[in-house]
């Protein structure tokens, strides 16, 4: 019997695009960019999160906070349970 990790079936266990979706993956939880940086080690989350919707993952857009500072407002982002591309 195979006690795959969350995600290890679309991506190498232990590779950061299968660390998102073992966190973030069809739970309900949202996220932001700094969220994968600080609490995943991820250097490169836009990257990333291209990469998993190339997959066929459903990473949507829930919010921007502008949290009334310069520069460019900051996304909440989810991934949904079902795949866009199954």
């Amino acid at each position: 019997m195979s006690n795959k990790s969350k995600g290890s079936t679309f991506f190498s266990e232990g590779t950061q695009n299968q660390q998102i979706l073992a966190k973030y993956w069809g739970n309900g939880k949202s996220f932001t960019t700094d969220d994968l940086t600080m609490d995943l080690e991820v250097q490169s989350p836009g990257a990333r999160l291209t990469e998993l919707r190339d997959e066929g993952f459903d990473v949507r857009v829930v919010e921007s906070n502008s949290n009334d500072q310069p520069g460019r407002p900051q996304n909440t982002y989810k991934i949904m349970k079902r795949r866009a591309l199954a």
